[in-house]
């Protein structure tokens, strides 16, 4: 049957008008199941990786156990559709303090849309030890320079993409779900770091305690060619006691950086430095949101594990937009979605602004 030109030219304004009012930030049409695997470890990573550190560090270890004494444990909660795969990949890392909870609803979002996230634990920087002898900004600081544990987490990422590539050929339940040719990374606030590092991104040394030779400068290469890109929520800026100025340059990855004016930095730093170390990233199809009043914690959500998450006042009005973004990011990089990267636009993000959340600024290279 053919129909009148006019006819046709309305369904078309039709289903553009429809493509356009789609709420990304909503959950997608997919049922979403998850797997716990809490017993992980990573026996390549065995005590070795700490002997030579021991009488450095005997104290602390007295107080704390040593995650990397014996074997790394990197526990994984996977989400993903209950339909048949496969799946694009994302690895998702929690920032100091948290578990493989903590973006709980983010990793359902985008399960609900087709993707299998495998949510970390990383066990050095997890809530188990930020609550330690209940000091808790103590125990921040010393997460953050810990050797140990700044350079595990990428290899944590590295470990689980690892584990996806085995369970995609013997696991019962997960076997075919993954597309391992297109895997992505993203995290917030130290899994920011993790997942820029794991793009590219080389570490300081300055700040490591103990002391990682030559102790200033570039550290180790940690980049995995088998991640295509990446969400850094939160990402650091230049500065005690993530990165220095050269650290950026070698991003070989896709990257999209989301923060906001009152997301503040480590050591005193403003939240303008996370957004001026985006001039510091090399050229090519990265992309910067930078929301007004969007606070740090704003960028977690927890919502529908069962637990409490830590109050954040403008939680409500940031996720939608960040939900939106993160998904459009991923569907152009892991899906060559060519649409999805026209809704990481000014105009496209306005109708997901709210609250105190008022205002929207994207910054590409």
């Amino acid at each position: 049957m053919k129909f009148p030109i006019t006819v046709c030219l309305v369904l078309l304004l039709a289903s553009r008008a429809a493509l356009s009012a789609a709420d990304f930030s909503a959950r997608g049409p997919l049922v979403v199941q998850t797997i716990d695997f809490p017993h992980l470890t990573d026996a390549t990573r065995s005590g070795s990786q700490a002997s030579g550190r021991l009488r450095l560090r005997l104290f602390a270890r007295l107080v704390r156990p040593d995650p990397t004494r014996i074997e790394r444990k990197v526990p994984i909660k996977v989400h993903l559709p209950k339909t048949a795969g496969p799946f694009p990949v994302v690895v998702l890392s929690h920032g100091a303090g948290g578990d493989w909870d903590t973006h709980y609803a983010q990793a359902q979002h985008l399960a609900s849309y087709g993707y299998v996230v495998l949510c970390l634990e990383h066990t050095g920087s997890n809530r188990e030890r930020m609550t330690q002898g209940f000091r808790l900004m103590k125990n921040l600081e010393e997460m953050i320079h810990d050797a140990d544990e700044v350079l595990a987490r990428p290899k944590d990422v590295s470990f689980a993409i690892d584990c996806a590539e085995t369970w995609n050929q013997t696991h019962e339940k997960l076997r075919g779900k993954f597309d391992m040719q297109r895997v992505g990374v993203m995290g917030h606030s130290f899994g920011a770091f993790t997942t820029m590092v794991v793009c590219g991104m080389r570490p300081a040394l300055e700040w490591l305690t103990p002391r990682v030779e030559p102790g200033k400068g570039l550290g180790p290469d940690l980049f995995d060619s088998r991640v295509k890109c990446g969400v850094a929520l939160s990402p650091q800026g230049v500065g005690e006691p993530f990165f220095i100025h050269e650290s950026f340059g070698s991003l070989k990855r896709p990257l999209l950086g989301i923060s906001g004016t009152e997301d503040r930095q480590q050591n005193g730093l403003t939240a303008e430095n996370r957004l001026q170390a985006f001039s510091l990233w090399p050229s090519g199809p990265h992309k910067f949101i930078w929301l007004t009043k969007a606070k740090h914690l704003d960028f977690t959500d927890s919502t529908g594990a069962g637990r409490r998450s830590t109050p954040a006042p403008s939680r409500e009005d940031v996720q939608p937009i960040v939900r939106a973004a993160t998904l459009q990011f991923f569907n152009a990089h892991l899906k060559a979605n060519m649409k999805a990267s026209k809704q990481l636009s000014v105009d496209s993000l306005k109708p997901y602004l709210r609250g105190a959340v008022h205002k929207v600024e994207v910054l590409s290279k």
